[in-house]
Order: structure tokens, then C-alpha cells, then sequence
């Protein structure tokens, strides 16, 4: 009995990790990493940004910088998310819902030379009653290899960028209601 508990304890500590891993590879340009709920596409400092980032000067996140840039977000989304805006009426209040959006990381230096990262956000998980109404979830892989557009869709579709220098948020975007 003492064995098993031992090793349910030690299966539950190491399946809990708070540190990001890369699960997969699609590209040479991006991997796929997982901590806990969280699933998101790291981008290098040459994947394709399509309409982002232009003329700037770029990096690649590293895991770390990446845990970091979540614990800003996580600590900080709730007073830049104060307006609500696109949020509600079946759109999703962003900072009580962080874990149900598949993230894309992007890294760049501002003028400043801080370090900056950019990261889409896109709704991937459904809720038992959006089930219940046929409504599904962009399965591609596309969103493993390039970044994601989308057009309205309300709170389902957001970005944010992370100053990890000055621990700020900032240039939050929300799509249009649609």
C-alpha cells in the first residue's frame, strides 16, 4: 500500500510539472509545447509571422522566457481586461478563461532592445452546451506551422504583448463580434 502511494505521489508530481516541455516538431521553424493545460506553438526567430512583426528585430523565445511571459499574463490580464470588450453574451470573459486557448508564441526586440513577446490566442476548447449546438474547433495543424488569422469571433480570437524587461502587457487585441 506505502508503494503505491509513493508512486501515485510521484506520478502526480511529475504529470503536474509547472515547466513547459516541446511535445512535437511540425517545422523547423516551430515546436509545440505543453505545460499543464496550456498547449502552444513556439515560433523561431524566422517562422512565419504572416501580417506581424515587420521590421523588427527578432528571437526566439526560449521555454523560460515563455513561463515568464505566462505568469506576467496571468497576473496582470485581469486589470487590462477591465473594459470587456467583445466578451460576454456566448464570447468568453478572457481572464477567467486563460487555460481554454491554444497560444502562439513570437518573439521580438522593441526599440529599447527588451525583449517582447507577442502571442495569438485561439479558443480550442468547447463548452459541453457549444457541443450540444454542433459547434466545432479548428483542427488543422496550420496553426502548428504559421500564425493564425482570424476575423471577428469575438474573445475567442485575441492577442497580447509581454514585455518581459518591464513585466508589462500591452497592445491587447480582441476581434470584432461576428
Amino acid at each position: 500500500m506505502k508503494k503505491t502511494l509513493i508512486l501515485l505521489f510521484t506520478f502526480f508530481i511529475f504529470s503536474c510539472s509547472s515547466e513547459f516541455k516541446v511535445v512535437e516538431k511540425p517545422t523547423e521553424y516551430s515546436e509545440i509545447i505543453k505545460r499543464r493545460q496550456i498547449v502552444g506553438a513556439k515560433f523561431s526567430e524566422n517562422g512565419a509571422c504572416f501580417m506581424c512583426l515587420q521590421n523588427v528585430k527578432r528571437f526566439t523565445p526560449s521555454l523560460v522566457e515563455i513561463k515568464i511571459a505566462e505568469n506576467i499574463l496571468e497576473k496582470n490580464i485581469r486589470k487590462i481586461n477591465s473594459k470587456k470588450m467583445n466578451q460576454g453574451s456566448g464570447c468568453p470573459v478572457i481572464h477567467r478563461n486563460l487555460n481554454i486557448y491554444r497560444r502562439q508564441y513570437f518573439g521580438y526586440f522593441n526599440e529599447k532592445n527588451e525583449r517582447v513577446i507577442f502571442v495569438t490566442f485561439n479558443k480550442s476548447k468547447l463548452t459541453v452546451i457549444e457541443k450540444i449546438k454542433g459547434f466545432q474547433i479548428d483542427e488543422s495543424d496550420n496553426w502548428k506551422k504559421e500564425k493564425e488569422n482570424w476575423f471577428d469571433g469575438c474573445s475567442k480570437h485575441w492577442e497580447i504583448k509581454i514585455n518581459l524587461t518591464t513585466k508589462e502587457l500591452f497592445d491587447f487585441g480582441i476581434n470584432g463580434v461576428g
